[in-house]
């Protein structure tokens, strides 16, 4: 079969960087042909790429005809601020959820096994009296929980034994028995949710933010009081947070 030449510079570009990309991601597994077949580029346009991206420091050779990043890329993705990052891609999506909603909606992490709060953004209803970068026990709220039962078995049983848990309302689990049972089920739903847990009137739900290998690098959740001033059914919230979750991890 005769290779088509790609002549389109826009469609070469992309299709250069959507090679790069790959390569980065496989991180040395496969061969310039397999990873040339799945972007669609011609082999001998695909090794014209890779000779440009090496001279640039983009790329380095791994042995028997396979690439892994080079010494610039590695140097220009040390200096990113991967937290800046996440903020600034997750912010126009959780303010458009918030407004859609009419509700406030939070992105956090887990930090030192606590909740800090990156993100904050406020559809309306009643206040809610977070703010950006505080912190709160991760045992009771919605995101803490979600993050925790994404914690490796060891990490999360670690967290377990190091109680005791205070209770903050009647409703917060103190009991390490309780919380690895609750933790499971969160995992096993992918979901968590704060049934006025951490303050009396405020019940959030939460799910997990991962990267491209899966892992949970943060969670979103939507913040109500109870009773609702804007009731919206579980499956509704739910599936309006996974498409915002979605979007996040694709620009990521």
């Amino acid at each position: 079969m005769n290779e088509e030449p790609i002549t389109d510079k826009t469609s070469l570009f992309e299709k250069g960087m959507a090679l790069f990309a790959l390569i980065v991601c496989d991180g040395g597994h496969r061969s310039v042909r397999e990873l040339a077949q799945e972007v669609n580029i011609p082999l001998s346009t695909a090794y014209r790429l890779i000779g440009e991206q090496r001279r640039a420091g983009w790329l380095s050779p791994a042995g028997r005809g396979r690439y892994m990043p080079g010494p610039g890329f590695l140097d220009l993705a040390a200096n990113v601020d991967q937290r800046a990052l996440l903020v600034n891609i997750a912010r126009p999506q959780l303010r458009g959820l918030a407004q859609q909603l009419g509700q406030t909606v939070h992105l956090g992490v887990l930090e030192n096994d606590m909740v800090t709060y990156l993100l904050k953004e406020s559809g309306g209803g009643c206040p809610v009296f977070t703010q950006e970068g505080m912190q709160l026990e991760a045992y009771c709220s919605a995101i803490g929980k979600m993050l925790l039962a994404c914690l490796p078995d060891e990490q999360r049983e670690h967290y377990i034994a190091s109680g005791p848990f205070v209770a903050l309302t009647k409703n917060t689990i103190v009991s390490a028995d309780e919380l690895r049972k609750t933790l499971k089920a969160i995992k096993e739903a992918d979901y968590a949710i704060d049934d006025e847990e951490v303050f009396e009137g405020l019940r959030c739900i939460a799910i997990p933010i991962r990267d491209h290998h899966g892992k949970a690098v943060a969670a979103v959740s939507i913040s109500r009081t109870v009773p609702a001033t804007k009731p919206i059914e579980e499956a509704t919230l739910l599936n309006r947070l996974r498409g915002c979750a979605k979007r996040i991890t694709k620009s990521l």
